[in-house]
């Protein structure tokens, strides 16, 4: 991405706000998935998620603007259309949707149910593509990492969260296989997203959180209400007088540490030459910056986007293995 087109998605200074801008929204994610599935066409889009064509094509022009999409003419009735294409920079992002899978079928009730397994094709084995490091391929969690904030602005930019209204998420939740539900409260959320980031750099009180975020108190109050419901967080007496509470991740939500690593490693394609990036992993086994990848934890080899399957797909009508 060269420095004008990063100035122009957006200001330099924060690429990790960006990146979560674009990804802590439950639409956009969706639309993702359907892409990576190969619903390419506007209408298709719009009746697989019966989406408003507003806040479609509203979502489909920031894809655009970000680099994530290209539109390609194609010939409909005698009329030309547009679909709707990933770009090798939407195409970065196939780990994050492997990390979202893995980790619905791990920690929340039910999924592994109805989740399809997924194929390493090397070797053969099931796997569930464990996070790994790519300069020593060794696996990673989140204990194995220190985190560096090198931005002091905060975690998230204060912008509105945009959530599905009763009757979509209704409809969505019908659909295992279209809807993750614990997911859509950590990462399809702004403000949800920015509060689990802020854990994991080590925000513990009310206070912190707020500070960090720039939040109001009643959304910081809900969004910590909801990720203790889901058993992201748990609460613990806090030892500052300013607040009652102290809030730690869970296991499970140490466990989603995979799919954040894979957004902060996507948002440094936001920086523009010269820049610091907002936040520093680095892994402490081998001493290195944390390049994130996913593993086959049967060969130990690093998976590759075109040698993965699943077992079995959301419609018969559709070839929907990973775009």
């Amino acid at each position: 991405m060269t420095e004008a087109t990063a100035r122009r998605i957006h200001p330099a200074g924060d690429p990790l706000r960006r990146a979560l801008e674009l990804l802590g929204d439950q639409w956009t994610l969706l639309i993702l998935q359907s892409l990576f599935l190969r619903f390419r066409r506007y209408e298709e889009l719009r009746l697989r998620l019966r989406i408003s064509p507003t806040a479609l094509s509203g979502r489909l022009r920031d894809m655009v603007a970000a680099g994530m999409l290209d539109k390609t003419p194609y010939r409909d009735s005698g009329r030309t259309r547009q679909e709707y294409r990933l770009t090798e920079r939407g195409l970065e992002l196939w780990p994050l949707f492997i990390s979202i899978w893995a980790w619905e079928r791990e920690w929340v009730q039910g999924r592994r149910d109805v989740l399809p397994s997924l194929r390493h094709v090397d070797c053969g084995q099931d796997t569930e593509a464990p996070l790994g490091c790519a300069t020593c391929v060794l696996p990673v969690n989140a204990r194995d990492v220190v985190s560096r904030r090198l931005d002091t602005k905060g975690a998230a930019g204060a912008t509105t969260s945009k959530r599905f209204r009763r009757k979509d998420a209704d409809f969505l939740s019908a659909d295992p296989l279209m809807f993750f539900p614990d997911t859509m409260e950590l990462l399809g959320d702004r403000w949800a997203t920015g509060v689990v980031v802020s854990a994991m750099l080590g925000a513990r009180h009310f206070s912190e959180f707020e500070r960090e975020l720039g939040i109001g108190p009643g959304v910081l109050s809900d969004r910590l209400t909801r990720l203790v419901d889901v058993d992201v967080l748990c609460t613990t007496t806090a030892t500052t007088r300013t607040d009652a509470h102290a809030y730690r991740l869970t296991p499970k939500g140490r466990a989603f540490f995979p799919a954040l690593a894979f957004i902060a490693e996507w948002a440094r394609e936001f920086e523009v030459e010269g820049q610091k990036p907002d936040i520093m992993l680095d892994h402490v086994v081998c001493g290195q910056r944390l390049r994130p990848i996913l593993l086959c934890e049967h060969c130990g080899k690093a998976l590759d986007r075109d040698r993965i399957v699943f077992s079995h797909v959301p419609s018969p009508d559709r070839a929907t293995q990973p775009t």
